[in-house]
């Protein structure tokens, strides 16, 4: 990275992985890596809230079988380390009436194979 990341940036990557599109090139594409294709291939299915493929499976309600987990990396052909965590509150809307929330978040880092078959290492957030 060339150096502190803006506030306005953070927000603009922020939006983007949450609509599930990329306001950039790869990280390595940014770095001088000789990909051809760095981007990372998703992982089959997933969610469509407003028309736009997400390629992410909510996490299960707690209490949920070890058996009946769903796939917590978003990406295929990926080792390394994924942690995701669902939020869950009350807010407080016009006129004062309790409003329910929740929020999936997570964060991917590790190494994946680029849809030009080559191995690379990047880090990704979901929120």
């Amino acid at each position: 990275m060339n150096g502190p990341l803006s506030r306005r940036r953070f927000f603009e990557a922020t939006a983007a992985a949450a609509a599930g599109v990329s306001l950039s090139a790869p990280p390595c594409a940014a770095q001088g890596n000789p990909h051809v294709d760095a981007g990372a291939r998703p992982i089959p299915g997933g969610v469509s809230p407003f028309g736009v493929t997400i390629h992410h499976f909510p996490l299960p309600a707690p209490g949920t079988p070890l058996a009946n987990l769903t796939e917590p990396s978003e990406i295929t052909d990926f080792n390394g380390f994924i942690a995701d965590t669902r939020i869950r509150g009350t807010g407080t809307g016009p006129g004062g009436q309790a409003l329910l929330y929740q929020a999936d978040m997570g964060f991917m880092d590790g190494v994946f194979v680029a849809n030009d078959g080559k191995h690379d290492n990047a880090t990704w957030c979901f929120i």
